[in-house]
């Protein structure tokens, strides 16, 4: 599912003219313009769902409309700092229930913002803005010492183990607590770093990598470094790259290979999805037939339980198209899966982000072809891809093919601002103050294109182009590094940059040697 970390969005309606405000009241909102906040008629309680849609909840219950402040609701614990922010603008709001009750909301994803939240308020908050028994800091700018007076004064009540009903009823026997504990604080807007744009094609990108966390780090790299800054439907900002493919064979998606992720802190790991827990535990939520209470929609539900016509039975996309057109055809170029369903879509707010699934067999090996409208690379990348290497793994093995590729299509590959310090963090840890490997390992930097053969006889360089296995392919022959190497060019016939790049080294080498009549042996120094 796209998260857009949507944790408060304004609330809005109409006037006269058709124009859109918030219906501000006498309630001060926190950016309501990017953060979605429902309001209500109440005095003094405040009503935090935990990835149940809030709209629903809203609009389900006049109740919770007649007795809360406002209600919105928490995808993560970047969230937490939203919520300090307007409890900080509405002293008046002296209750927050908590309420996070479904199957995603009791997740891996749904318990890390809540947690975080409870914990605040359970065991306090450090000098630092590190909330006590967690890893995770606040957003800087917000001061501890008012984080500690609204600790203070406002009861958080976890009611997330009570049906909707229950909860219902605790708000009208809870009663108001009339007055505000103190003056309402507005903390300073955080200053992000600001980061360079390099110029670029803009559309049109590929990575690769031999597990899903190295094709992704890179992708997470590119977006940092060559993303557009702009904005969205939600109102903050994001980096974008459009039509971004990253590729992936992850031999084993059931024991996910995390070392690269080694020395990450806990709380990236928790934000990125990158832990074996939250794989498992998104495969069988989010890639379950089983449609989960409190959303519209989840991937396996739409793959695997398709609506049908005039309320037929529900088509199993995966039994039903995928396996089906292979079994009748392993060349089929038909076993495609949709999770679009137009006349349910069209008027929703929260359409799938994963639109399309391809298998595809080639060589005995299947490939899985995916293609994403809009996604959220930060926080939802990399469980999509563990649950999709999976499904792929087990679609593979029943139909008795090899496991092949993992390609996503990212139309809209983006990074919040709420997590462009962590991805700027990895950007830099990673590949720009990273010194690149010098010596050649052919388990990671063997081009699969081939190998470029060079050597100089007489008044010409030859080059053989072989495949990886050494078949000879092709031929060159010129008089110069610079004629060949637009040759090589022309043809496209390398896909590394590093054997790009070495292949020109050696080239000029070759050129120096026959000018001055030196011997010359591949990936050797001259000697003069």
């Amino acid at each position: 599912m796209e998260s857009s970390d949507n944790f408060l969005r304004p609330y809005k309606t109409k006037n006269k003219r058709n124009n859109y405000f918030p219906m501000t009241q006498t309630t001060q909102l926190y950016q309501p313009e990017k953060y979605k906040v429902y309001l209500g008629k109440g005095q003094s309680i405040g009503f935090c769902t935990v990835w149940n849609e809030p709209e629903s909840v809203f609009n389900k219950s006049k109740i919770i409309r007649d007795n809360s402040v406002m209600l919105g609701t928490l995808y993560s614990r970047q969230g937490v700092s939203i919520i300090l922010r307007n409890l900080a603008l509405n002293p008046k709001i002296r209750t927050v229930y908590l309420w996070g009750n479904g199957t995603l909301s009791n997740s891996k994803f749904g318990i890390a913002g809540r947690s975080t939240l409870t914990n605040l308020w359970q065991k306090g908050l450090s000098d630092d803005g590190t909330i006590d028994g967690t890893q995770f800091k606040i957003e800087k700018e917000i001061d501890a010492k008012t984080v500690k007076k609204i600790i203070n004064n406002v009861k958080l009540a976890d009611v997330s183990d009570k049906s909707i009903e229950d909860v219902e009823k605790l708000l009208i026997s809870s009663g108001e607590k009339a007055g505000p504990y103190m003056k309402p604080v507005e903390f300073p807007e955080t200053e992000r770093e600001q980061i360079d744009i390099f110029p670029s094609e803009e559309i049109g990108w590929l990575m690769r990598g031999k597990t899903i966390t190295e094709a992704w780090l890179k992708l997470v790299e590119r977006i940092m470094r060559y993303g557009t800054v702009k904005g969205t439907q939600y109102g903050y900002q994001q980096r974008e790259l459009v039509g971004a493919t990253w590729v992936s064979s992850e031999p084993d998606p059931e024991n996910p290979d995390f070392s690269l992720a080694g020395n990450w802190p806990h709380s990236l790991k928790e934000l990125a999805g990158a832990t074996p827990e939250s794989i498992k535990e998104y495969f069988n939520i989010f890639l379950s037939a089983t449609m989960p209470t409190g959303v519209s929609y989840t991937y396996g539900n739409r793959l695997m339980a398709y609506p049908n016509k005039n309320g037929e039975k529900p088509i199993d996309q995966i039994e039903e198209i995928l396996k089906k057109n292979l079994i009748d055809s392993p060349d089929s170029r038909r076993a495609v899966a949709t999770t679009m369903h137009p006349s349910t879509d069209k008027d929703s707010k929260e359409p799938p982000c994963i639109t399309q699934i391809q298998a595809i067999q080639s060589r005995g090996r299947l490939h899985f072809l995916v293609t994403a409208r809009s996604h959220d690379i930060f926080k939802s990348a990399i469980p999509n891809a563990f649950g999709l290497r999976t499904l792929q793994k087990k679609v593979a093995r029943e139909l008795g093919f090899e496991l092949g590729e993992l390609q996503i299509t990212s139309q809209s590959a983006h990074i919040y601002e709420q997590d462009w310090d962590q991805a700027l963090k990895l950007s830099r840890c990673f590949f720009w103050e990273r010194k690149p490997e010098l010596i050649f390992d052919p388990n990671k930097h063997a081009d699969p294109r081939g190998n470029m053969i060079i050597t100089v006889k007489s008044k010409e360089i030859n080059v053989e182009f072989q495949s990886p296995s050494g078949a000879s392919l092709m031929t060159l022959q010129g008089e110069s590094a610079k004629e060949l190497s637009a040759q090589i060019a022309h043809l496209e016939l390398l896909s590394l940059f590093s054997h790009i790049m070495d292949v020109a080294m050696e080239l000029q080498k070759a050129e120096t040697a026959m000018k001055n009549k030196l011997p010359y042996n591949q990936d050797r120094p001259l000697v003069f």
